[in-house]
């Protein structure tokens, strides 16, 4: 009864507060045991200020490169002070890609998708593998390339189809500035679902933002999220900070665009950015 009475959250509160969707809550909770929260009398899960800074630590733990798998037992531990470095997700699909086992990689990329944020597998998994993939040639190497991003495509959709109907914070498209892969958009449209983003991706690049924004506006969505596969010239430049100078809709960049161009647009906040 008491847990009724203090102050609780509930699972989708509590993805909100930390970034953590419910899928991997409930995955950290039934898989690895980090997470106890109370239940209601319908059994659905309440979580306490404590939860809350348990989850925080565990994605302390994350960030220096642990894997979810090894997390428990360091969460006596201060992460600052402990020296961890840990890229064995990465190492175990890497040796998926080199052996072919397609089997074995699908089964892996459906589970850590499940036990891990999104901006955590960017960096500490898509990252290092495509950097791995980028240092080897032939046809060979192509046909890996290949095998790794398809198997990513899929589970991506994957993800986003499942989560579609329970993203409700805002409509978003988004739009490339030049062109990109289709591995490149499925991967920023995943980071925008996880921020709670309902996505629509167009495929093609496109230039006159100014046409775009007024579509939205009159389709009534509320963020415009922009990716880019290298510099942007100026005309493109001078389109976005249009983009940046109004109020009425939302503008979530891409990292890459920001870590390139950040110096000349002055208003795209870091708050404003995603990872891939």
């Amino acid at each position: 009864m008491a847990c009724e009475t203090s102050r609780t959250l509930t699972i989708s509160q509590v993805a909100e507060k930390t970034g953590v969707n419910p899928v991997t809550l409930r995955a950290w909770q039934r898989r690895y045991g980090l997470l106890s929260p109370a239940r209601t009398a319908k059994g659905h899960r309440l979580y306490s200020d404590d939860d809350v800074d348990t989850i925080t630590r565990i994605l302390q733990w994350l960030d220096k490169g642990v894997s979810i798998s090894k997390v428990k037992p360091l969460l006596v531990q201060t992460p600052a002070t402990v020296d961890v470095e840990d890229n064995g997700v990465a190492r175990e699909l890497i040796e998926c890609i080199h052996t072919f086992s397609v089997k074995r990689l699908k089964q892996t990329l459906e589970q850590i998708f499940k036990e891990y944020p999104f901006y955590w597998l960017a960096e500490h998994v898509m990252t290092p593998v495509d950097q791995w993939l980028s240092h080897h040639d032939g046809a060979v190497s192509m046909l890996q390339r290949d095998l790794w991003q398809t198997t990513v495509i899929e589970q991506c959709r994957s993800v986003i189809t499942a989560n579609a109907k329970r993203n409700t914070r805002s409509r978003c498209w988004l739009v490339s500035l030049n062109p990109t892969s289709e591995y490149q958009r499925v991967l920023m449209a995943v980071a925008l679902y996880e921020k709670g983003y309902n996505v629509t991706t167009l495929s093609q690049p496109h230039s006159q933002l100014s046409l775009i924004l007024k579509v939205m506006r009159e389709q009534q969505v509320n963020t415009l999220a922009v990716m880019a596969n290298h510099r942007l010239d100026r005309t493109q430049l001078n389109q976005l900070r249009l983009c940046l100078s109004q109020n009425e809709i939302e503008v979530v960049s891409q990292a890459f665009i920001y870590s390139v161009h950040g110096d000349e647009l002055k208003d795209l906040r870091e708050n404003n950015t995603l990872c891939i």
